[in-house]
């Protein structure tokens, strides 16, 4: 058996949990609200990574200001999808396989 390396490539995670304000619970969006989240993952060649990652977090509309830990909307982190029901979107973005200077640049660039 030898050692192996697997190497990441850099990849924006977006993800978009929808809920009804009513089925918030004590400002904590339901467990399985999260279960039926949509992801999507944007790989990018090193090359390019950080300048494809800042393009794609603001291209969502989201700052890593509005939480502090992950970038997401702002100013609570969702948006209204369906006014008739109440439904809203939390999207947030996670970094996968960045260097922490990459992942340093982004966030100064983003915000």
């Amino acid at each position: 058996m030898t050692d192996q390396t697997i190497t990441l490539l850099p990849t924006v995670r977006i993800n978009r949990v929808r809920f009804l304000e009513d089925d918030v619970f004590e400002g904590s969006i339901p467990r399985e609200c999260y279960e039926n989240a949509r992801t999507e993952d944007f790989d990018f060649d090193r090359e390019d990574a950080i300048e494809g990652a800042v393009r794609l977090i603001q291209r969502e509309g989201l700052t890593f200001a509005a939480t502090g830990n992950d970038w997401a909307a702002n100013p609570d982190g969702t948006r209204i999808t369906d006014y008739a029901t109440g439904e809203r979107e939390e999207t947030t973005a996670h970094l996968i396989g960045f260097t922490m200077t990459e992942a340093r640049a982004i966030i100064g660039q983003v915000g």
